[in-house]
């Protein structure tokens, strides 16, 4: 990776605990309690834990709520919440009592092999779909904002990682969560009519669990203790929120 990539990284990992720390004394939410991993659900219960994420508003008493509703979210998925929360200024329409358009959200990530928990994932004619979205000695990060309606956006998201046992590191783009898990399952198989069909069966699947604004990325960190943060912009109606730095540390 060049120098200048690396010091991209460095200045994220370092503006993402500088954030953590001034984010847990402004909003009071510290680090969000251990619970173990979700690893089995129905597919309707996880869509309207994440769609109940993202209401169409985010007025400054209800903010807390929201960004609970957001981390109860990730947890459905198994993903456990990074250390702080997120939060984007002039992300809705500014009221009276939330002055600032602010929008709350949560970051996290799980450790491989993981599968979407509770996904049957349908037998389709010379597909043979891997229901692992991440393997062993990778990462899948997590993103779910609060308040977002309207994402027309792809990009915007990503999430810088350190592996402190390897030495390895980089910055990866975050992908609409649907459309992420659809290309993972469908990433061995070559490009045609068949893998075509099965895209369009698969999409129909999981629309249901890409509520706007909401990111997956997994990514090949290695086994080790893995530091990381996810940050970026994201689009709500023509509105560009940027949400500061969340960061955590994964056992990978």
């Amino acid at each position: 990776m060049s120098a200048s990539r690396s010091s991209s990284v460095r200045r994220a990992l370092a503006a993402a605990a500088i954030c953590a720390a001034g984010l847990s004394v402004t909003t009071g939410v510290g680090p969000a309690s251990a619970e173990p991993a979700v690893s089995t659900t129905d597919a309707a219960t996880i869509a309207q834990a994440l769609s109940g994420a993202t209401p169409s508003a985010a007025s400054g008493a209800d903010v807390l709520t929201l960004l609970s509703e957001a981390n109860a979210a990730l947890r459905k998925l198994g993903i456990q919440p990074f250390l702080n929360p997120s939060v984007a200024f002039n992300c809705v329409a500014p009221t009276a009592s939330n002055p600032l358009g602010l929008a709350p959200a949560a970051g996290g990530a799980i450790a491989g092999p993981w599968a979407a928990p509770g996904i049957a994932l349908p037998k389709i004619p010379f597909v043979n779909i891997d229901p692992n979205v991440v393997k062993d000695g990778q990462t899948l990060y997590g993103f779910v904002p609060a308040g977002v309606t309207s994402d027309p956006t792809a990009t915007g998201m990503q999430v810088a990682w350190f592996n402190a046992n390897t030495g390895k590191y980089g910055i990866a783009g975050m992908g609409k969560a649907g459309q992420t898990l659809t290309d993972q399952w469908l990433a061995n198989i070559p490009a045609g009519p068949v893998k075509t069909g099965a895209a369009m069966v698969l999409g129909n699947l999981v629309n249901a669990l890409a509520p706007a604004g909401s990111r997956l990325a997994p990514v090949d960190t290695g086994k080790g203790t893995v530091l990381s943060a996810v940050f970026g912009t994201v689009n709500n109606g023509g509105r560009s929120c940027f949400f500061l730095p969340m960061v955590g540390i994964t056992n990978a």
